[in-house]
């Protein structure tokens, strides 16, 4: 026995559960001939953490082979029941190298070890599993045959084959005598999203027993028949059966919106329902139930009923129901909008601002009447309200709401202040007229400057300003509020012209940062590199020297990467970052091919920077255009200093199937010391690492 095994062995005999834990992680350590009977030893431990730990290292060990082989045999353990758990648990965390040797072994195994072994092949996506468990449906054992259909539940796992496979076997086994057979395979048709014709299940949903969970697998399916049947169970005389019906019917409409036939035969037939209609409001106030709330609320949606609005409202207010509630609002439709405000008018804030914005967006609703409800909240007293009324009246609104919503531009409170400006500028850009109106009467005012920038952006957005409108906007970049001067930024770049691009340039020395990012971002729209290229060169802030190179690539892309590759090796990090991010987003630009050598050069620059983010950050964008240049210089960053880097490398590497990649991916993976390289270099070229680090178990990979 080596002195590694020893230790381990005199570790796991120790009292204290902590000192059995360390043991457990240092078996991956010992050598192959002994880490079986250790992993054993920690899987039959009195402590439930000792157990849950070495069924997590199990997959870590050398010698898987012998490994699983004393993991299966571990299964026909009689005694010690925590053992024989564990190796259940051990061999799904060892996964798909556990399945072959685990098939082999259940001719010879008896019936209790078979339902264990049966666990693990449920556990596993297979498909060689899947195949197995279909053969188990069959054995001489019940309790390995259920335990078969339940684990057969999780076959879609392993793919659309063994799914259908599955499916067809657990169909069959319907028609068994065995009542826990039965309800084994409805549950994981349920689970399986099978849909079958209801004539699957109809003889089961005949059968007190079995009806429940008939009626949970046909919810898959989509035949009128099934639809009814669903519904009318929502008024069956037990309440758990009612509940599940109450739940598959509101998930099954969910699904399926647009279907007309589904939600026409839905509708129809809970309708018919007394008791199922009763039973689904009774549901939609119980707050202790979310999932047949939730269920039961779309019924209500369903049923179109005027009386039920209130619920439906009230549940808009509970964040559990609130988009349930907001779906059957909108299946009850247009007749819901008068019910629904007045409802909401007695309602919390937060609740009458989710009741505009759904009577804004719904099909068929009154605008006239929404108009009018909006304009009535413009005077209630919660800016909450207030904020809510304004951002639903913005895309709806006409031309004489422009005058009503303009002096809530200046409320104190900025989220009013800030939906205001957004839905003026929305309807001045629609009702020019009407813009031009009360741009001549703000005029008058103490202070024109803040409506009349917001105003002239709106309508610089559909025709071109005058030149007084420029001489305005010129005004406001020396008003006080940066606000403001940003504003006639904005508005300045979408006129567009000479003057409004002279005024702009002049906003480069705003004293406020967010003014001079506008006024930046707004020379590159207008197309004025030269200026921009000024604040790149001078710049020490990254967000400015980012924001005027993304700005200066929208004017002019060639002065853009002039100006940007020498950033690439800034002291800054932050600065060398922002260069390489603009000089990445001109590579990806379509039409720009002549460019195309230069950002790679400059990129490959940046790859030398003393900082590992800057490296990282450009061995990403250069790892996107592939090529034998590409390629190389990844090649060399895998014997980079930092491991972060060696990392990305060899992710990227391993997207790029060519011989050269694998090899040089194969090469490092010998050298390689830290584990988290070793695990990206081992899933890009599907190399098992005959010993896995610490760290990787300590991970629990």
């Amino acid at each position: 026995m080596s002195e590694a095994s020893a230790a381990v062995r005199w570790l796991l005999q120790q009292a204290e559960p902590e000192a059995r834990r360390v043991a457990v992680q240092q078996i991956g350590k010992v050598p192959s001939r002994d880490a079986p009977e250790l992993l054993l030893r920690a899987l039959g431990d009195d402590d439930w953490r000792v157990r849950k730990d070495g069924a997590a290292a199990a997959p870590t060990l050398d010698g898987r082979d012998e490994v699983v082989t004393a993991l299966i045999a571990a299964l026909e353990e009689t005694a010690n029941i925590g053992l024989r758990n564990a190796a259940v648990e051990a061999l799904i965390a060892v996964g798909p190298d556990a399945v072959g040797p685990l098939i082999e072994a259940m001719a010879r195994l008896d019936a209790d070890a078979r339902k264990l072994a049966v666990e693990v092949l449920g556990g596993v996506p297979d498909v060689r599993g899947a195949a197995a468990l279909v053969g188990c449906l069959s054995d001489h054992d019940a309790n390995v045959r259920v335990a078969a259909a339940e684990a057969l539940g999780n076959a879609s796992l392993a793919g659309e084959e063994p799914r259908d496979r599955a499916t067809r076997a657990l169909v069959e086994t319907l028609a068994a005598r065995d009542t826990f057979l039965q309800i084994a395979a409805l549950d994981s048709l349920a689970r399986l999203e099978a849909r079958l014709p209801w004539s699957t299940f109809e003889p089961c949903s005949r059968d007190p027993l079995l009806r429940r969970y008939a009626l949970a697998a046909a919810s898959g399916s989509r035949e009128p028949d099934a639809v009814r049947a669903l519904a009318m169970a929502t008024g069956d005389p037990s309440p758990t059966i009612a509940r599940e019906a109450i739940v598959a019917l509101g998930e099954l409409v969910l699904a399926r919106p647009a279907d007309a036939l589904l939600l026409d035969v839905a509708r129809q037939a809970i309708r018919l329902v007394q008791a199922g209609q009763q039973n689904a409001r009774r549901a939609a106030v119980d707050g202790r139930d979310i999932r047949a709330r939730a269920g039961a609320l779309v019924i209500l949606g369903l049923l179109r009923d005027v009386a039920d609005v209130g619920a439906l409202v009230a549940a808009l207010a509970e964040d559990d129901v609130a988009e349930r509630a907001d779906f059957a609002l909108r299946l009850f439709g247009p007749s819901s909008v008068d019910p629904l405000l007045a409802s909401a008018s007695f309602s919390e804030p937060h609740v009458r601002v989710a009741a505009f914005a759904l009577v804004v967006s719904l099909d068929g609703a009154d605008m006239a009447v929404v108009r009018a409800a909006l304009r009535g909240a413009l005077e209630d007293s919660s800016p909450e309200v207030l904020a809510g009324a304004v951002k639903a009246l913005g895309p709806i609104g006409e031309a004489d709401d422009l005058r009503r919503i303009a002096p809530a531009v200046g409320h104190h409170d900025e989220r009013v202040a800030a939906t205001a400006t957004i839905a003026v500028s929305e309807l001045a850009a629609r009702h020019v007229d009407a813009a031009r109106a009360l741009l001549e009467e703000s005029e008058a005012g103490p202070d024109p400057l803040p409506l009349g920038c917001i105003l002239l952006g709106a309508i610089a957005s559909t025709q071109s300003l005058r030149n007084e409108d420029v001489r305005l906007l010129e005004r406001a970049l020396a008003h006080h509020q940066p606000g403001v001067r940003r504003a006639a930024i904005d508005a300045l770049a979408r006129s567009g012209g000479e003057a409004a691009a002279d005024a702009v340039v002049f906003a480069l020395a705003d004293e406020e940062n967010e003014v001079k990012l506008a006024a930046v971002r707004s020379l590159g729209r207008l197309g004025r590199p030269e200026p921009l290229a000024r604040v790149v060169a001078h710049a020490r802030d990254p967000v400015v020297v980012a924001t005027a190179l993304r700005a200066l690539g929208e004017a002019d892309p060639a002065r853009a990467l002039l100006a940007a590759s020498p950033l690439v090796t800034s002291a800054d990090a932050a600065v060398a970052c922002a260069a390489v991010e603009a000089i990445g987003r001109l590579a990806s630009r379509r039409g720009l091919t002549n460019l195309a050598s230069a950002c790679e050069d400059a990129l490959f620059a940046a790859l030398d920077h003393p900082d590992a983010e800057v490296v990282k950050l450009a061995l990403s964008l250069a790892g996107g255009r592939p090529g034998a240049r590409t390629m190389g210089r990844l090649g060399l960053c895998l014997d980079h200093g930092s491991w972060e880097v060696r990392r990305v490398a060899a992710e990227l590497l391993g997207q790029d199937k060519s011989t050269s990649a694998q090899a040089l991916l194969r090469a490092r993976y010998e050298r390689e010391k830290d584990p988290f390289v070793r695990d990206a270099i081992s899933a890009a070229v599907s190399v098992r690492p005959s010993v896995l680090p610490a760290k990787a178990a300590e991970r629990g990979e």
